[in-house]
């Protein structure tokens, strides 16, 4: 038995079926209203709800704790799935109902919570994030500022400030999450530097996104989640598209890998000699690029899963 829960940040609908007969109501986003919850649904129902930012994680640890069945699902797959049900009505009820079909059709995967040290690297790991982006707009600001024809003394002060507090910030978080990590993934942190090209920057990112490896059955499932899996556009005889890469997973890290790849090509025997034959065969620079990044996501998977460090020859 599912019972389908469509969060908001004030209250949650759920909907379920007794005796063949569908069920809905709303409860209030409160540890009282979780309780309701539970009395309401039978102890062996799974309930299914969507990923939607940081408002379903303390209903599904609630849940999760009190021994209930909690599985959390992309997005995204609902909003396609609702797609394919030519679904034209968009409410609290319906959602719940539709995530609730989906689960009947489909039978999700359970959902566990993370470890308080995971979850403790997350939430740093989006601040920095968060800061990041900031610099970034700070940034693009000062470039516009600085072409006007009489850029503002004040206006130019004040942004030289809050870009030294923001890279000083970004530092005291990096330096944190190097805490962090060191922590509770000394071993794997320091076999995944021994990959040639492999930083201290990518080495924490692979970790924080990965949850030390744990998260993906193989590799090609990672590879989908930071987005180096290459696609293909054909159907027919007319439709001829470029391929690419699937970018729905993880900016950064897949910005990081690419940057690695820099030197990856003359320092990591692996992928110098994919580098050479990829060359040798006429492929554009990004192309090549982005087949060394997928290179050292593998090698750094397999120093991981293989709780050995790198070696020329197995690489």
């Amino acid at each position: 038995m599912f019972v389908g829960i469509d969060v908001s940040k004030d209250w949650f609908d759920a909907a379920w079926e007794v005796d063949g007969q569908l069920r809905t109501q709303q409860f209030a986003y409160t540890d009282e209203g979780i309780e309701q919850l539970m009395e309401q649904v039978p102890s062996q129902a799974v309930c299914v709800m969507e990923a939607t930012g940081t408002y379903h994680a303390r209903l599904a640890l609630k849940l999760f704790e009190a021994g209930r069945g909690v599985s959390v699902v992309n997005p995204l797959v609902i909003k396609r799935y609702g797609q394919m049900k030519l679904l034209r009505v968009k409410s609290d009820r319906a959602d719940a109902q539709l995530i609730l079909g989906y689960a009947q059709q489909e039978r999700p995967a359970l959902w566990q919570p993370a470890s308080e040290q995971v979850q403790e690297l997350q939430q740093a790991h989006g601040w920095l994030n968060d800061l990041i982006g900031q610099r970034v707009r700070l940034l693009n600001r000062q470039h516009a500022v600085s072409h006007r024809a009489k850029p503002s003394a004040f206006v130019v002060g004040q942004m030289a400030a809050q870009l030294q507090q923001l890279n000083e910030r970004i530092d005291e978080c990096e330096r944190h999450l190097e805490v962090l990590v060191k922590k509770s993934f000394a071993e794997l942190y320091e076999r995944l530097l021994t990959i040639p090209s492999i930083g201290a920057k990518t080495a924490l990112e692979l970790i924080i996104v990965t949850d030390g490896f744990t998260r993906f059955e193989d590799v090609k499932q990672l590879g989908a989640y930071i987005g180096v899996s290459p696609t293909t556009l054909r159907s027919g005889s007319s439709v001829k598209g470029k391929g690419g890469i699937a970018k729905l997973g993880q900016g950064r890290m897949r910005q990081l890998l690419y940057l690695c790849t820099w030197t990856a090509k003359s320092c990591n025997p692996a992928c110098k000699q994919l580098h050479q034959r990829l060359k040798a065969q006429g492929k554009p620079a990004k192309v090549i690029n982005i087949a060394l990044a997928h290179k050292l996501l593998r090698q750094a998977h397999a120093v991981a899963t293989k709780n050995v460090s790198f070696s020329a020859e197995m690489a």
